[in-house]
């Protein structure tokens, strides 16, 4: 004979849980409790209790849903068990905030001064640009609600991040920070930056987005604003990159940030799917009033040792809104084993009449490239790691714009970079580097893209301090 119990009652436990057959996957929390609930009402005789009130069969339940809670849930909405199942469970606390201070100094013996800074710059480099300078690169805030993608109702959530430091002038986007001519909007029209016509600091809103989540199809998530691109490996946000330096790809060959709309959906638990319309490269407003497109997919294996992640962007860049740019990023992660992690990003763009060619017409401009990293973990403290890149920007369009085939010639760029991350606790990174840069580049006045265009290589020794909060 088998227990009874209340009808309510049962309804009651089982509500806690927001079970939905057609997400089981996604709520294993729910699962697992009526599981204990159906064992109970289920057991024989023999093998249950004598008797059963509801009041003990509720404690009993509730003991068994506090161990469940203990075991699993971390306190963040969303997160993963160690065998890679995702849970959802009820949000309490959904707001976030943070920041860090990333601050460093990058050595180079061949920098000569100029109009770029007051001890010469680092040639094409970007970010670290600024030859044998103390620069604080980001001061960043950040502020916001995470969406809570319990598959059951909608949720609205946001972000809004704030960066000031010299890294602004990079990540500067057309209509925001920058009026359509390129003249700052808010920041300083003097100073070292832009042949004198920008300062050294500054002050950037890299993201500012709303954030719905519908529990449609199992969970859509939609970004609408102003975001960082999904292209790439290496970030504009400090604590989210191994080296100090950037690589030619992320700095000329992929955008920095986006406006727009960009929606996402998990498929399953290792493939993920992400589309949208923007305004285009690092633009708040396009001036030539088109819109352009991004989408991409990310896999990552069961124990997530391989990540494979393709994103494509395709829109029209020029101010008469007649020549499409098209560029993507593919970006493969392989965990060798406990110390070592290897990773290869490759990039390809094109834009139509974006270059001269030997017979004096417009042409379409290529650029594609090569990075590949490889990070040993030394002991908890202490990570090192190699970079080594080849960019090819034969039609010179990306990195010095001097997309003429009849005076110019080269446009190849290589680097290596060595590093190291010393880690001693969560919060404090100290990262040296040693890097060196080469390049075929030749112009009218100009043999190799290093110290003023006098030098085909450099060598340059950096490193930063990055302090989160």
């Amino acid at each position: 004979m088998k227990l009874i119990i209340n009808t309510t009652l049962l309804t009651l436990l089982m509500s806690v849980c927001c079970i939905h057959s057609d997400v089981a996957a996604q709520d294993r929390s729910g699962s697992l409790i009526a599981t204990e609930v159906s064992s109970l009402v289920n057991a024989e005789p023999e093998a249950a209790p004598a008797l059963f009130s509801e009041t003990q069969l509720i404690d009993q339940v509730e003991q068994q849903y506090e161990t469940i809670s203990t075991e699993y849930f971390d306190g963040s909405c969303t997160t993963c068990t160690s065998d890679n199942s995702c849970l959802t469970y009820l949000c309490i606390d959904q707001m976030f905030s943070g920041g860090w201070l990333d601050q460093g100094f990058t050595g180079n013996p061949n920098a000569s001064g100029g109009s770029n800074g007051p001890q010469g710059s680092n040639g094409p480099l970007i970010f670290n640009d600024q030859a044998n300078e103390y620069m604080m690169n980001q001061l960043y805030l950040f502020a916001g609600r995470q969406v809570c993608e319990d598959g059951c109702s909608w949720d609205l959530g946001g972000r809004v991040d704030l960066l000031y430091g010299t890294d602004y002038y990079f990540i500067q986007a057309t209509g925001l920070e920058t009026r359509d001519d390129n003249s700052q909007h808010w920041n300083s029209n003097t100073g070292p930056r832009n042949a004198g016509t920008a300062g050294l600091y500054g002050l950037a809103l890299p993201q500012a987005y709303a954030e719905i989540y519908s529990p449609w199809a199992g969970g859509v998530n939609v970004k609408l604003g102003h975001f960082y691109t999904t292209m790439g490996y290496e970030s504009v946000m400090a604590p989210e990159n191994f080296f100090y330096s950037h690589s030619y790809i992320m700095q000329y060959g992929e955008p920095f940030t986006h406006t727009g709309m960009l929606a996402s959906w998990n498929s399953s638990s290792c493939l993920s799917w992400h589309a949208g319309i923007t305004r285009g490269w690092n633009t708040w407003e396009q001036p030539n009033g088109q819109s352009s497109f991004i989408g991409g997919v990310d896999w990552v294996s069961p124990g997530e040792e391989t990540k494979l992640k393709f994103t494509v962007h395709t829109g029209n860049e020029d101010i008469t809104g007649n020549n499409n740019r098209t560029a993507y990023s593919l970006v493969f992660q392989q965990r060798l084993n406990q110390c070592w992690t290897y990773i290869l990003h490759h990039n390809f763009g094109v834009e139509q009449n974006a270059k001269v060619n030997t017979s004096s017409q417009l042409d379409t401009a290529k650029w594609f490239g090569l990075v590949n990293y490889l990070y040993y973990t030394h002991n908890p403290c202490l990570d090192y790691g190699i970079r080594f890149e080849w960019f090819d920007d034969r039609d010179n369009a990306r990195i010095f714009g001097l997309a003429n085939d009849n005076i110019v010639t080269g446009g190849t760029y290589y680097n290596t970079t060595l590093g190291a991350n010393w880690h001693p606790n969560d919060w404090f990174v100290v990262r040296p580097e040693i890097r060196w840069d080469y390049s075929d580049l030749d112009a009218p006045g100009i043999t190799g893209a290093f110290d003023g265009g006098t030098s085909r290589d450099q060598l340059t020794l950096g490193f930063d301090v990055l302090m989160t909060f």
